[in-house]
C-alpha cells in the first residue's frame, strides 16, 4: 500500500512539474479587427523603401501586411504569458508559457484552437532591445577592382559565374540591400576583409532573433563564412556584391534544433520586408529536430508545410528575391532539398566543384510536389571564405554556393531595377549552363552574367 501511495505521489509531482514547465508556442489569432492600422495608411507599418518595392513590382497590399491587433497581445500578456514576437504574416504571436497559462489563452475569444509547439524554454526571456538602423547612403566611390588577378584565391568561384566581367561593368551591388540570416556573424565587425563595409556604413542594422538583442558578433563562425562570400573585399577574397548594403540577422541557434528557429526566420523575413530589403540569403536547412515529433518527411517538402518555407514564399510575394541553400543531404538517406529550399517562387542553390561538376553532398530535387529544385548551382566544393580569425580559408557546402548566388543576383538586379523578382529568377535560369535541359542535380545549371545581361536587355515583360 505504501509503495502504491508513493508511486501516486511521484506521478503527481511529475505532472505538476510538467505543467509548470515553460515552453514556446505559436498562438494564432482569428482576425485583425480594430487593430488600429489600415491598408490606406501603410506608411505606419512599412518603410518608404518597402512600399516602393511593392509599387515597382505591381504588388497590392494585403491583410497579411497589417500588424496583429495590439489589444490581443496585451490580453495574452495579462494571462501571464511572455510574448517574444508577433507575426503579421501568420497573424500569430510567439509566447513562452506553462500549460496552465496556455489553457487560459486557448479560452480567449480571439484565439483559434490551432497552435504550434516550437521549443522548450532555453533562454531567459527579456524585452527586446530597440532595433537600431542607419539610413542608406550612396557610396562615395567604387572599390578598385581591375582584373581577375585581384581576386586571388577566389578567382575560380567568381569566373565560374562570369562575376569578374560583372564587376568590370561596375555591377557590384550598389544601391541594393541584402539581409543575411544565419547563426551569428562572429567578429564580422573586426575582420580586415569586411572593414570597408563598416567604414562606408554599408551595415544598416543587426538583430539577434534568438536572444532578442542587437549584437550578432559574439557567435557564429558559419554566418561570417557565409557573409564573406557576398561582402568581402580582400586580395584573396572578393565577394559577389561588395558594394551592397546589408542587414545581418541571427535566426539560428547552432547548439540545438527546434522549430522555433523557423519562426525566428519568419520574424526576420517580416522585418526584412518592412525595411525594404531586396534579397534575402538563407544558408539554413530544416528536416530533423531535437524533438523527433517535429521532424519533417520528404512529403512535407512541398513549400506549404514547413514554417520557414511558407515564410520564404510569402517574402517572395512581397517582392523580395529569396535565395536559399539546397541542403547538404545528397550523400545521406534524405538526399532531397531541405526547408526552406523547397519553397515556391524562390531561388534554391545547389553546389558544384571547381570544375563545375555536381558536388556529391548537394541535395537534389524535385520538391515533393514535383517542382524544379534546385534552381541553379554555384561553386560550393570548396568555396573560398573568410574566418572569424580574419583568415581567408575554404569550406564546402551549399551554405556557400547560396550566398555567392545571392550577391550575384543582387548585383545583377541592381543594374536592371525595373525587373520583378520573378523575372530576375527566370533570366538567371535562362542564362545558366543547362537552361535547355534542367535536371534535379544541377537544376538549370551555372548562371552566366554576360548571358543574363543580354537576355535582360531584350526582356519584355510578360
Amino acid at each position: 500500500m505504501k509503495i502504491t501511495l508513493l508511486l501516486i505521489f511521484v506521478y503527481l509531482l511529475i505532472q505538476i512539474e510538467t505543467s509548470a514547465q515553460q515552453k514556446k508556442h505559436l498562438i494564432y489569432f482569428k482576425d485583425k479587427k480594430d487593430n488600429g492600422y489600415s491598408l490606406n495608411e501603410p506608411e505606419k507599418f512599412l518603410t518608404k523603401r518597402a512600399l516602393e518595392r511593392r509599387k515597382k513590382q505591381e504588388i497590392v497590399l494585403q491583410e497579411n501586411d497589417l500588424p496583429v491587433n495590439p489589444n490581443y497581445v496585451e490580453k495574452i500578456k495579462k494571462e501571464g504569458a511572455k510574448v517574444w514576437y508577433t507575426s503579421r504574416w501568420l497573424n500569430a504571436v510567439m509566447v513562452e508559457a506553462d500549460e496552465n497559462t496556455l489553457s487560459k489563452i486557448k479560452k480567449l475569444s480571439f484565439v483559434t484552437q490551432e497552435q504550434t509547439y516550437l521549443a522548450p524554454s532555453k533562454f531567459s526571456f527579456k524585452e527586446a532591445e530597440k532595433f537600431k538602423t542607419i539610413e542608406l547612403k550612396p557610396l562615395e566611390k567604387s572599390l578598385t577592382i581591375k582584373d581577375e588577378n585581384d581576386y586571388g584565391s577566389s578567382a575560380n568561384q567568381m569566373k565560374m559565374v562570369d562575376a569578374v566581367k560583372m564587376h568590370q561593368d561596375d555591377v557590384r551591388g550598389k544601391g541594393m540591400i541584402l539581409a543575411v540570416f544565419d547563426s551569428g556573424f562572429e567578429n564580422a565587425n573586426k575582420v580586415p576583409y569586411l572593414k570597408h563595409l563598416y567604414k562606408n556604413q554599408q551595415i544598416l542594422g543587426t538583430f539577434d532573433f534568438v536572444l532578442n538583442k542587437n549584437d550578432v558578433y559574439s557567435v557564429g563562425s558559419h554566418g561570417i563564412n557565409v557573409f564573406s562570400t557576398i561582402g568581402s573585399y580582400d586580395k584573396n577574397l572578393i565577394g559577389t556584391a561588395p558594394e551592397a548594403h546589408f542587414y545581418l540577422f541571427r535566426t539560428e541557434d547552432a547548439n540545438s534544433e527546434y522549430r522555433v528557429e523557423e519562426l525566428n526566420w519568419t520574424i526576420a523575413a517580416e522585418k526584412a520586408d518592412s525595411l525594404g530589403v531586396d534579397v534575402i540569403n538563407s544558408s539554413l536547412g530544416y528536416t530533423d529536430f531535437n524533438d523527433e515529433s517535429m521532424n519533417y518527411a520528404y512529403k512535407d517538402m512541398n513549400g506549404k508545410t514547413a514554417i520557414s518555407s511558407r515564410a520564404a514564399t510569402l517574402a517572395a510575394t512581397k517582392g523580395i528575391l529569396v535565395v536559399s541553400s539546397a541542403g547538404n543531404e545528397g550523400n545521406d538517406n534524405w538526399r532531397f532539398v531541405t526547408a526552406p529550399g523547397d519553397a515556391d517562387l524562390i531561388l534554391t542553390v545547389g553546389a558544384v566543384n571547381r570544375s563545375g561538376e555536381c558536388a556529391s553532398f548537394s541535395s537534389i530535387g524535385p520538391s515533393s510536389d514535383n517542382r524544379q529544385k534546385p534552381n541553379v548551382t554555384a561553386q560550393g566544393s570548396p568555396t573560398v571564405v573568410g574566418s572569424p580569425a580574419g583568415r581567408i580559408t575554404t569550406s564546402s557546402g551549399t551554405s556557400f554556393s547560396s550566398p555567392l548566388m545571392a550577391g550575384f543576383v543582387a548585383s545583377f538586379w541592381g543594374s536592371f531595377p525595373h525587373l520583378k523578382n520573378s523575372e530576375v529568377i527566370e533570366i538567371i535560369q535562362q542564362s545558366a549552363s543547362k537552361s535547355s535541359k534542367p535536371d534535379y542535380e544541377l537544376g538549370f545549371g551555372i548562371p552566366n552574367y554576360s548571358k543574363a545581361k543580354k537576355i535582360a536587355e531584350n526582356w519584355k515583360k510578360k
